[in-house]
């Protein structure tokens, strides 16, 4: 049997020196707003090149003439190995939306 292996202790928090700069509370709510701003607008494009990815996807999926076997069969293989870039290109954009729906969520 093992034990388990004892947790460090946190450090103990240390308190911000009154010396400490202080950001104005209407200049920190403007940078939260262009902050939110600049998310928004990437996560529209971001949304847009998504949109753009799967429109692609539904096109390459069609079989080409040389993906096409005797007996008029698609070799999905082939297909398959075309299109997994663009697989690739939508899950990417699909976890950067996500990314920013969580960085949207944590802002004030």
């Amino acid at each position: 049997s093992t034990i388990p292996a004892a947790k460090p202790a946190a450090a103990p928090k240390t308190p911000t020196p009154s010396t400490f700069p202080r950001v104005e509370e209407n200049t920190q709510k403007a940078r939260d707003n262009d902050r939110r701003k600049i998310l928004e607008q990437e996560q529209s494009a971001e949304q847009k090149n998504l949109d753009e990815a799967k429109k692609k996807l539904v096109e390459a999926e069609v079989a080409l003439p040389q993906e096409r076997m005797q007996g008029g069969g698609i070799n999905q293989a082939k297909v398959q190995e075309r299109t997994q870039p663009i697989r690739d290109q939508i899950q990417l954009h699909e976890r950067n939306l996500e990314a920013i729906r969580k960085e949207l969520q944590n802002l004030r």
